[in-house]
């Protein structure tokens, strides 16, 4: 089986379930071929640096303005037309990977990629399955596409979600995000392992993962932290976060008794920003990681996560039965999730500290930020930690990659019809836009002249077996064709029906 899995980086989440599937694929069997592509590049590097940057930038400068885009475009406005046409238009930029790589199937783990992967399918340029992989725990509209085959969603509460879009439940499988199957096994020598990092196994071990937004807020969650009256020990994971590192980095280098493990050299990113928060008193001792390709051994032996609701990492908490405080969602996707988690006990929320929170703290010489005390009471009082890593337990999708694989590979199975995928020289005749402009004009002009009369006379002569109907479906230039005599049909119908109800 041929797989092609698109997927991009618009945060590391899309990516990261591209992989997960690929490394299953592959294990069910080895003769399988997969091809990860990162979708929006592929098609334009200068597009995909604008969705990139443009996503990075207002997620982190602009997030208001982030969360209005995310709804607009979550309904029938021009911003979703706008959203549906920009990805539309550059599907046909994957008709040369499709004509070299010849899959059987497409998995899409992002939404815009979906969008044109959809139209691929829609204008007949090939039939193959093709599969969305919802990677978050809310719907949005850029998901939804008509000629998508099977949708992965993340809970049974999203196939009802998908239906209200108008998708058949049918083809909805709450099955759940597929991540590395690791993350669903359990460390049955916590202690030792804890031990082994230069931790106290009595003390509770709070893993903050703040991926790659943000530097201040979390290093404020942090300075909290390190006032509450209560022991327990951290693990700090900053992924590539450069800039995040070297503050934390300072900060323990500046309280090296706290330091737990080797010391660590500061990258050069000239950053001056942060000199307030340089100068915490540490009173828990903390691991400072900068990336790490083995996340799941931190989230097996931790007792709760602080992190921001991205869609990959509280699945990867959930499989793990790691409960969670979640900090500063981005609005849209990420207060989606934010809502999914904490309606099922899964996680709780850090709410910024109103004005009147604040006078009261003044009042009542209260220190602890709502960070602070939300933690410090998960801390203090377990009970209510072992009522979510329970909820985590019962509501986690065990084996998510695998089932995922079982889609795929019925989809692929259940395929009746001859495999439409275009040729190499379909592919050349797409890349000069101006022939295929041309053709097109052509087909139009072609249909214009007929469009009263039976046009199955103008298919191409096949005496010589060169289109192979049986063997390998139509060419790319027939379904063309085909396709425009249909919307010409349309066209004329409506025409005709608007003339008779006047």
């Amino acid at each position: 089986m041929k797989v092609l899995i698109f997927s991009a980086k618009t945060g590391g989440g899309h990516m990261r379930a591209a992989q997960a599937l690929e490394a299953v694929i592959k294990e069910r069997d080895p003769e399988n071929e997969v091809m990860i592509v990162d979708g929006l590049e592929y098609v334009n590097h200068y597009f995909n640096k604008a969705v990139v940057k443009g996503y990075k930038f207002s997620a982190m400068k602009l997030p208001k303005m982030y969360g209005l885009l995310y709804r607009a475009s979550n309904n029938d406005t021009g911003t979703y037309k706008l959203v549906q046409r920009t990805n539309a238009h550059f599907a046909k930029k994957f008709i040369p990977l499709l004509a070299e790589f010849k899959p059987d199937v497409m998995v899409s783990t992002h939404p815009f990629v979906s969008i044109m992967c959809s139209k691929l399918r829609e204008t007949v340029i090939t039939n193959i399955p093709l599969i969305s992989v919802i990677t978050d725990f809310g719907t949005h509209a850029s998901y939804i596409n008509p000629c998508v085959s099977e949708y992965i969603v993340s809970s049974e509460q999203m196939v009802d979600e998908l239906e209200k879009f108008g998708v058949d439940r049918n083809i909805v499988h709450p099955v759940g995000i597929p991540i590395p199957p690791v993350f669903f096994e359990r460390d049955d020598h916590k202690e030792e392992h804890i031990k082994e990092l230069g931790f106290d196994p009595a003390l509770p071990t709070l893993l903050i993962m703040a991926g790659s937004f943000g530097v201040t807020d979390i290093l404020k969650i942090y300075e909290n932290l390190n006032d509450l009256d209560i022991d327990f020990q951290v693990i700090v994971i900053t992924g590539r976060n450069q800039k995040l590192f070297n503050a934390f980095n300072t900060i323990i280098n500046n309280n090296p008794e706290m330091r737990v493990g080797d010391i660590q050299v500061n990258f050069e990113t000239h950053d001056d920003t942060l000199r307030r928060e340089l100068k915490i008193k540490l009173t828990k001792k903390t691991k400072l990681i900068y990336f790490t390709d083995e996340v799941q051994n931190y989230m097996h032996i931790c007792d709760l996560i602080i992190t921001k609701p991205g869609g990959l990492t509280v699945t990867e908490s959930l499989a793990s039965c790691l409960p969670m405080v979640l900090f500063k969602g981005i609005p849209g996707q990420e207060t989606d999730n934010t809502e999914y988690l904490t309606n099922n006990n899964l996680a709780v929320s850090i709410q910024k500290t109103s004005t009147e929170d604040k006078l009261h703290n003044i009042l009542h010489e209260k220190k602890r930020s709502n960070a602070a005390d939300t933690i410090y009471h998960l801390l203090k009082y377990p009970e209510r930690l072992r009522s979510m890593k329970e909820s985590c337990e019962r509501l986690n999708n065990k084996d998510s990659a695998y089932k995922v694989y079982d889609i795929i590979e019925k989809s692929v199975a259940d395929m009746k019809e001859p495999v439409i995928l275009p040729t190499n020289e379909d592919a050349v005749l797409l890349s000069d836009a101006a022939e295929a402009e041309r053709l097109i004009h052509e087909f139009e002009e072609v249909i214009a002249k007929y469009s009263g009369d039976d046009f199955e006379f103008m298919l191409p002569d096949d005496s010589e077996g060169e289109y192979d109907y049986e063997n390998r479906g139509y060419s790319f230039i027939d379904m063309m064709y085909q396709n425009f005599k249909k919307k010409r049909a349309e066209h004329y119908l409506k025409k005709e029906q608007k003339a008779e109800n006047e």
